[in-house]
This record gives structure tokens, sequence and C-alpha cells, in this order.
């Protein structure tokens, strides 16, 4: 099948041709996973069988929260099997973790029609208030979780606090950096930016992967019981679970739960003659993704969605892979120019300018699956010497140019993007269209455990290739390419500030998780400063 240049498995090729360095990748052994702190260690003693998938919660609102698990009926109703009765699900919410005093409760009813999981939205709860949670099948009682409902409304807030998180492949390493972030007692929710899970089979993915360990199904994700088996496998994961089981999760998703360079017609990496019809594909990985997550359709089939915390902070979380036109060349300019092609769709479009400029809060944060700030690249080439990624928002100028017009001219410096996706980390500022003081700052975090394209070349080469493209963008202020890890970001009126954590060896599941740079916004310039510490 065709492949459009200069996507992010790409982008790694277009920068070893520009170094002049080949690309390497390295094999490690598995490793043993110890246990995980309290959490983990609770996993395993209550329930492990009936609830070996454990529990989370999710999209908090200042009087509701998903809580979420999947109950094993039968040792063989595995994820994906399709077989297995159905069950019968008790849940309680408790203002304790011993649930003496319970304020809500009732049953769902689950079975293979939807992979045994179960999705509770529980209402008439009261905001800015930390519950726990448990399931029980039988006798069997589930882990507790622990959650966190959102300010009310009009609540003065003075501080928020949220972990971030992307691109996490399970065969290329450990989830050190989730642990980090389940470990936290101080987290408002996390938030997920994309590639929750990756599609990819065994030995295939990103230059530089390795394969620490198995995946489940071995081949590539394409029909429902491949993503409900991939989704089920990561989520044995004990630090997943703990991750889960500490904070509410507020995720989007980007392409590779479904596959590679995804738009709303295809993939980059479907092919129709040999994998079968796009649209049987898609809906099979969407539904698996809504069965094994806490999200709040907002949008049906969709993770577009808009949440509120006070007065301090509202979150937009779009969906960039549901409703946008295919990705173009990097050469074709007037593809790229073309104010008919689309990122967002113009239905979603229209509903981002109009809660932004509506909103209240002090800041406005977007879960923008891909990079929104422009992101020159170099070629190693004389001509053209510079490029761009086109899955990215530099592939969709009008969209770009009309959300950043819209920024600058409703006066909404106090946005801020917030992006994984490129397995590396940046600290920008959003140029204005024509020039003049910026109309927002982006954040873009490492991945959990996908290759940094950094670390694939030799004798520092990666970083040099860095220092060459913020040369070429001089509104990034800062980048790191070398490192796993994932960030806390931390919302007060006066300023937000993102600290990113870099794992030290993603191969390992004890890998200590240290602090790598902090980047703030200041709430009264509106520019983007180094922070002298973490928070």
């Amino acid at each position: 099948m065709t492949r459009l240049p200069l996507q992010r498995r790409d982008f790694i090729r277009l920068t070893a041709a520009a170094s002049g360095a080949a690309a390497v990748g390295t094999a490690a052994a598995p490793a043993a996973h110890a246990a995980e702190g309290p959490d983990a260690a609770a996993a395993a003693q209550s329930g492990s069988e009936a609830f070996r998938h454990g529990v989370a919660s999710g999209d908090p609102l200042p009087d509701a929260v998903v809580i979420w698990t999947r109950v094993t009926p039968e040792p063989d109703c595995r994820p994906g099997r399709g077989r297995g009765p159905a069950a019968h699900v008790g849940w309680e919410i408790a203002t304790d973790r011993g649930f003496r005093h319970t304020v809500r409760s009732g049953t769902a009813r689950t079975g293979p029609d939807r992979d045994h999981t179960v999705n509770v939205d529980v209402r008439g709860l009261r905001p800015g208030t930390a519950y726990f949670y448990r399931f029980r099948v039988g006798r069997t009682v589930s882990p507790v979780g622990r959650t966190r409902t959102a300010p009310a409304a009009h609540a003065k807030v003075d501080g928020l606090r949220f972990g971030i998180a992307s691109c996490v492949s399970y065969s290329n390493g450990y989830f050190a950096a989730y642990r980090h972030l389940a470990e936290r007692t101080d987290l408002d929710a996390v938030i997920h930016l994309g590639d929750y899970i990756y599609e990819f089979g065994s030995g295939a993915g990103h230059p530089g992967s390795t394969d620490v360990r198995p995946m489940d199904p071995v081949t590539e994700c394409r029909t429902l019981a491949d993503y409900r088996a991939r989704h089920g496998e990561y989520r044995t994961d004990p630090d997943l679970q703990a991750l889960h089981a500490s904070a509410p999760i507020i995720a989007t998703w980007d392409d590779h739960e479904t596959c590679g360079d995804t738009w709303s017609g295809g993939a980059r990496d479907h092919d129709p003659a040999t994998e079968g019809p796009w649209a049987a594909r898609v809906a099979a990985a969407r539904q698996a993704y809504f069965e094994w997550l806490p999200v709040r359709q907002a949008v049906p089939g969709s993770t577009q969605r808009r949440l509120a915390f006070g007065t301090l902070a509202d979150l937009t979380m779009l969906d960039l892979r549901s409703f946008r036109s295919q990705q173009a060349l990097p050469t074709d300019t007037a593809a790229l120019d073309d104010p008919a092609r689309t990122i967002t769709g113009a239905s979603q479009m229209a509903w981002l300018k109009d809660g932004l400029t509506r909103s209240p809060a002090a800041w406005h944060l977007i879960g923008s699956s891909v990079m929104a700030a422009p992101w020159i690249l170099p070629t190693g080439q004389a001509d053209p010497p510079t490029t761009l990624n086109a899955d990215q928002w530099d592939g969709y100028r009008a969209d770009q140019a009309a959300l950043f017009t819209h920024l600058r001219d409703h006066d909404l410096r106090n946005t801020v993007f917030l992006t994984g996706d490129l397995h590396s980390s940046w600290a920008g500022e959003v140029p204005s269209p024509g020039g003049g003081a910026p109309v927002a700052s982006q954040f873009v975090v490492g991945a959990v455990t996908s290759t940094p394209f950094a670390t694939i070349y030799p004798g520092g080469m990666g970083a040099r290739i860095v220092a060459g493209i913020l040369a070429m963008n001089p509104h990034l202020r800062w980048g790191e390419a070398e490192s796993n890890g994932c960030g806390i970001l931390d919302v007060t009126r006066a300023r937000v500030q993102f600290d990113w954590y870099k794992v030290a060896d993603r191969t390992k599941a004890d890998s200590p998780v240290t602090h790598l740079k902090s980047y703030a916004v200041d709430g009264g310039t509106r520019r983007l400063v180094p922070a002298t510490a973490p928070v």
C-alpha cells in the first residue's frame, strides 16, 4: 500500500538520514516484575482471580465519576474470547476506605457481549471529594480504588495537579512511569493523551523497539477479539492497575488504539486489500476502547469532551482522529493550506472555539493528541532543507491558523496545549499568526515506554538533532528526546508548571524515576520560563 512520508515512524528515519547515522535497536531480556506497593499487593490478595484486571475510575464531574472493572467469572473467560456466563456485579462508593460510610451502591450486569467489563456512571456525589469504590461478585471483593470528583462549577479553587502520560508500548518496556504517578498522593486526575495501547504485533513497531515482554495477541490487532485481548493484557500489569486505582483518568485516543496514522476514512498502516474493511476495524477498536476505559461519551463514538474544575481551569479533550481529512504529503503546499481539509472536523472546531470563548476559567487546558505548535524539521538535504510532520496540526494549516487566530482575537493566551505522540519532551510557546505575543503554551510529554527517537543514534547524535530542531523553532524553549517518562501539571492562578520525569531504564520493572526538567507559563506575563524545582 502507499505510505505517506514523514509520519512518526518516518520522522525517526528522516532524522537518521539527516545525521548520517543508521537506526539501530537493542534487545533486552525480560525482567521479573516485583511487587509494586500497597495497591498492587491489594490486587494480588483481594479478588485476584475474579478481578484480575483491577479497577479504575475516570471523567470526574462535580457530582459524578465513572467507575470500572472487569470480572472473570470462570478461569477461561479471558479477554476477547467471547465466552462465559453473564454476571451481576455489585458496586459501592464510600467516603472511607473501610466502607463504613457508603454513599452510593448498585448492581451492574455484564457478560461476553461487553467482554465482561463494567462501566458505571455514578451520580449524586459531592463536589471536590475523595471517594473509595469497590466491586463484588458473590463473596469475592475487588481491590479498592480511590477517586475524586471535580470541584463545584463556581468554586474558587487554589490549585490542581494532574499526572500526564502518553505512548505506551507493552512489549517495549515496563511501566515504571505509571508506578511513579500511582505512588503520588497529590493528583486530582491523570490525563492520558493517547496511544494507551499499541496495535503492533510482536517484533513490529517503531525503529529501535525492543521485545521486553510478549504481546497478546502476537499478531497485529485487527478484530474485536484482538483489541479486547490487547487491552486485557495491558490491564494485567500491576503498575497500570495501581495507577488506575490511585486516581481518576481522563483519556483521549490517538491513532495506535486503532492503527498507525488513522484518519476519518482509513489509516496509513491499514490495507483494505489484505486487512479487510476499515469500517469494521475501527468499529472493533473503538468498541474495545470504550469497554476497557472509564470514558464518558459526550459525543457518541468519540473522545471529544470538556471537563471543568471550578473557576481555575477547564480541560478540553480533543478527538483528532475521528473527523480529520487524510494526511497530505509534506511537500504538497496546496493541500496543506487547503481550507477544505481539517484535523478537527467543522463541528468540533466550532465547539472548541465556542467553549474557549465562553469559559470563565482562569486557564484553558487542551488535550491535543498531536502537537499544535509549528514544528519545522531538518531533511538533511540541500533542497528542501526543512520539512514538517503532516500528521500533526502542521499538516492542516487552515485549521491551525483558524484556532490560533481565534486565541489571539479573543485574548485567550491563558491557553495551554498538552500533547504526547512524539516520543520526546518539549516546552514552547505557540506563535501568534502574523507575529506578536504568543497565543498559548505547548507542553509535550515523553513516551511511557515507546522508543525515544534520539536513543537510536550513537555518540550523542540524537542530542545534536534536538539542538538543531530548537534552532529551527525559536518558539520552542527546550527539548529532550532520550528519555522515557511522564509528567506532572500543576495549576495555580499565578502560573501553570509542567514537570518532566524520566525513567532510568524502561526494560526494568523497578527502574528509578527522577526529575528531568520543569517549565512554567506565567499568568501575568504569559511567557514561558524555566522553573527552578518540581512541585
